[in-house]
């Protein structure tokens, strides 16, 4: 009898325990999806220059070639093995491609998610922020309000866009 009572304490003690961790994990989660959409939040005027930037030199590269003394030749070639320009050239273009296209895409989708929210009254609190980078004293100035009532509006849509890019992990 004791030994099933002893059973019963630690089964209720590892299923306790495994509650708590997943409770943890689950915070974990939401704080990580809040802080990774901050990140990229911020990331997206810079990114769009870095576009910009990489078609001018995708451009260049289509239209001028290699120099032959150029960084990007190191990160193709292997000891012993000589790649012809020609095969350079078309890698580098490729690699800048599709760098491009990944990069296209974040933009796509975190202006596609930022539509979503264009109507709610505090959603300047998001686009001053993140994208204008203004301090939150001059959007309380702008919107008519406090700042901590600027901080809790822009928490709440950011916590909303995380959900809306990563799903119930960020709930």
């Amino acid at each position: 009898m004791q030994n099933i009572k002893n059973t019963k304490a630690l089964i209720e003690e590892a299923v306790n325990a495994g509650i708590k961790a997943g409770v943890a994990h689950a915070i974990s989660n939401v704080k990580d999806a809040f802080k990774a959409t901050e990140r990229r939040l911020y990331a997206l005027p810079i990114l769009k220059k870095k576009v910009e930037a990489d078609k001018v030199r995708l451009a260049d590269f289509s239209e001028k070639g290699l120099k032959f003394h150029s960084a990007y030749i190191m990160r193709f070639k292997r000891t012993g093995y000589r790649v012809p320009a020609e095969d350079m050239l078309d890698a580098i273009i490729q690699d800048l491609q599709a760098g491009i296209a990944a990069d296209e895409n974040e933009i796509e989708t975190l202006e596609q998610v930022l539509r979503v929210f264009e109507d709610d009254p505090f959603f300047p609190t998001v686009i001053g922020r993140y994208i204008e980078r203004y301090e939150d004293e001059d959007i309380a100035v702008d919107l008519n309000c406090g700042i901590t009532q600027v901080w809790k509006q822009r928490t709440r849509i950011v916590r909303d866009i995380a959900v809306m890019l990563y799903g119930s992990i960020a709930i």
